[in-house]
């Protein structure tokens, strides 16, 4: 059973961030955890792309203003919720990371606004490198077409991707998945992305992932998990199998734990964040810390 504590939600003030705070919201009641708003008051240059932290429409302001602001906005989002509120000041990453640490979370729900990853280091990179804990990436409401949502008494059920290398560091991410979907209302999609091949090796390969994939899911969710195989990119391969799904989120492993290779440069996870027309919620990879 998942043990979801806290969840921290640092937001920007942006367009993004009543949506973002009522999914954090929504998440603290399903699993009875402790939600804490957080603010980083940081003078950050116009460019910098790091939306979790600055609006371009949003003046420097007080750390009694914010706290008022982010009080206002427990109201609004998290009614009936116990909402602690923190404001901070500093560089964005070591802000959210000392925060982190302070509060214990479980879970830290952030908002992207898509900019160019060259124009600065990704503060979801840091939180997972660092603080090894789970983060779940909203994109603007203009990528995602659905809204992330989990009403227990609605019966509606939501689609979620679980793409996988078959690796032991990307099982993490599977049996967290599969936690998940004994907790929330979840439709579980297993995939597996095969690199193209000769026809006839690249067949008996994909059966071989199939049956792998079939024996990896538990007896109580065979009725609400299903597996796809398929070949080609894996970036491409996942983010079109959640926008053929109508998928609500995709979760899915780190994939990298060396500072050398920066997990939000050039391998499948960044591509997956820049692409997937749904939020991705990524789970750190207990076997490969």
């Amino acid at each position: 059973m998942i043990a979801m504590r806290t969840i921290l939600c640092p937001v920007d003030f942006s367009d993004a961030t009543a949506r973002q705070a009522a999914l954090a919201a929504n998440l603290s009641r399903l699993f009875g955890a402790r939600f804490v708003l957080h603010h980083n008051l940081a003078g950050l240059a116009p460019g910098a792309g790091v939306g979790w932290m600055w609006s371009a429409d949003r003046p420097f302001t007080s750390k009694e203003a914010v706290q008022e602001r982010l009080e206002s906005l427990a109201h609004a989002t998290a009614p009936g919720l116990d909402v602690a509120v923190s404001v901070t000041q500093g560089p964005a990453a070591m802000a959210v990371l000392g925060v982190c640490d302070s509060c214990n979370a479980d879970l830290v729900v952030l908002s992207t606004h898509n900019a160019p990853i060259e124009e600065h280091t990704s503060l979801t990179e840091q939180v997972l490198e660092r603080a090894n804990r789970s983060v779940l990436a909203l994109h603007d409401a203009c990528i995602e077409p659905g809204a992330l949502c989990f009403d227990l008494s609605s019966g509606h059920r939501q689609v979620t991707l679980v793409p996988t290398n078959l690796s032991p560091t990307a099982q993490d991410a599977v049996d967290f998945a599969f936690e998940l979907a004994r907790t929330l209302p979840l439709d579980l999609h297993l995939l597996h992305v095969m690199p193209r091949g000769h026809k006839a090796a690249l067949q008996e390969h994909m059966a071989d992932a199939d049956r792998a994939l079939r024996a990896l899911i538990p007896a109580d969710l065979t009725g609400s998990t299903q597996v796809h195989v398929c070949e080609g990119d894996p970036i491409d391969g996942i983010t079109q199998a959640a926008t053929d799904l109508h998928a609500a989120c995709i979760v899915m492993g780190e994939h990298t734990r060396a500072p050398i290779r920066r997990w939000l440069s050039r391998d499948t996870s960044q591509g997956v964040l820049h692409k997937a027309p749904c939020p991705v919620w990524y789970v750190p990879g207990q076997r490969a810390a």
